[in-house]
């Protein structure tokens, strides 16, 4: 069940009743919803029983996110704020932020990670990027940035290192470090080797 802020002293919602939120939001009508559209729907799109449905609605008449209308019917009011919880960071964001991904709420930060993923095996990014390099005459870190150069330093000093190693060193999300080991392979400068039961970034001709 969903907790308050400690700082905002918000409801902050957790994954089911996010869930519940948005079947009522899309059954909300000028005249209010029928919870009984909202156990139809939620049970359809997210597998809630009835009895959790009816709790979850409960929960937010108590904080006044749900109330009832002067027809009787129960409706959503708007102005009442309220949070979430990043399911990817566990973030607390506010209401109105939130990104639907795949039936999760996600923050901002998390949505632009998971949607700027740069492909290791990618033939075409290498044939492109060797063209690049060619054609400006660049060799060996020529051309990258000044943290691309770092990692690669690095892991040539190392001998090879695991994008958790790498990630926890130059404080970046895996997400990140990845992209720049990516960029790194595409140049041809690193490639994967299994060491143990671990894949490690190596240098591109060890």
């Amino acid at each position: 069940m969903s907790r308050i802020s400690g700082t905002s002293m918000k409801p902050v919602l957790d994954e089911e009743e996010i869930w519940v939120l948005e079947c009522i939001k899309e059954a909300n009508l000028d005249r209010g919803f029928h919870i009984r559209d909202i156990i139809k729907k939620a049970k359809t799109e997210y597998g809630l029983s009835r009895s959790t449905v009816y709790e979850i609605v409960g929960y937010l008449e108590f904080h006044d996110l749900v109330k009832t209308n002067k027809l009787g019917n129960r409706e959503l009011d708007p102005n009442i704020q309220y949070c979430v919880t990043c399911t990817s960071c566990g973030k607390e964001i506010p209401g109105n932020e939130y990104i639907k991904e795949s039936g999760r709420a996600i923050c901002e930060d998390c949505y632009l990670e998971g949607h700027q993923r740069i492909k290791f095996a990618d033939p075409v990014a290498v044939r492109s990027k060797r063209l690049f390099r060619k054609q400006h005459g660049f060799e060996g870190t020529e051309g990258l940035t000044e943290l691309q150069k770092e990692i690669y330093r690095f892991i040539l000093e190392e001998g090879g290192a695991t994008p958790e190693k790498i990630s926890n060193l130059f404080k970046l999300t895996l997400q990140e470090t990845r992209n720049q080991l990516a960029i790194l392979r595409h140049c041809e400068l690193l490639k994967w080797r299994k060491m143990g039961e671990e894949m490690y970034m190596v240098p591109f001709d060890s």
